[in-house]
């Protein structure tokens, strides 16, 4: 519960009321509060709009959110395809917003537990975890009409449309992963 008390606040929804999509970002330290996300959350669009986390008792339901809630206005400045990542730039944010803390890929073990924070389903913020199950080095992966490369990290913690773009905390409330792809067949 500290990992989502200290961080739900880090993470935003992006999205745009033309419908093309949501995802999950949060804020990183980058010369000033950046948002990370992965690429197919932003794929071809420079202009997306973030909704923070809504007080405790206002609605967290992204449909919601979309249609009846004030945005920032973000700028996608940086992509990296291959990896699925992009890093978005916003202004007007306070600075009071807690970025998250890396934690170390080389460190994680197998066995250790996961932790996301993102709106899988349209349910915004949602905190799930699971083991961590194993660590694939170079691995290969396609998303419907591109396909990427990287060091991921498998594991058993609920991951759902929506939480694509969001973090993945170990126990010691480090990020140690961006939430990318599912393997789940329906």
């Amino acid at each position: 519960e500290e990992i989502y008390n200290d961080y739900a606040d880090s993470v935003v929804l992006i999205g745009n009321r033309n419908n093309w999509g949501q995802g999950s970002g949060f804020f990183i330290n980058h010369h000033g509060l950046k948002i990370i996300t992965n690429w197919h959350v932003v794929e071809g669009v420079k202009n997306v709009d973030i909704w923070l986390k809504p007080e405790e008792d206002e609605k967290k339901e992204v449909d919601y959110l979309l249609n009846n809630v004030d945005s920032y206005k973000g700028k996608v400045v940086k992509i990296n395809k291959k990896k699925d990542l992009a890093m978005i730039e916003i202004k007007g944010i306070s600075h009071r917003i807690k970025p998250v803390i890396f934690g170390s890929f080389k460190k994680i073990k197998i066995g250790e537990m996961g932790f996301a924070i993102g709106h899988p389903e349209g349910l915004g913020w949602t905190f799930t975890s699971g083991m961590i199950s194993q660590i694939r080095p170079n691995h290969s992966w396609p998303y419907e009409n591109s396909s990427h490369h990287a060091s991921v990290i498998q594991t058993q913690t609920p991951i759902n449309p929506g939480n694509s773009g969001g973090p993945l905390f170990n126990k010691k409330k480090q990020l140690i992963g961006v939430n990318t792809y599912t393997t789940a067949k329906a």
